[in-house]
């Protein structure tokens, strides 16, 4: 199975925070230090779960 790691946009560490919506990731670092609150960011194992859900219905 293929796994996409994606990438911090400030500091290319792996990212476990995006921004709903967009293109934009961010390693724990960066995220806490450029957001007040990380409840704000959608944590990226939580869209990886939707993608692979949304795959599976279209597969059957």
């Amino acid at each position: 199975m293929l796994t996409l790691v994606k990438k911090c946009i400030i500091c290319d560490k792996p990212a476990e925070f995006s921004v709903k919506g967009s293109s934009a990731y961010y390693c724990v670092d960066c995220a806490k230090e450029n957001f007040a609150n990380l409840d704000l960011l959608q944590r990226v194992e939580e869209q990886a779960k939707k993608l692979k859900e949304a795959i599976k219905e279209q597969a059957e």
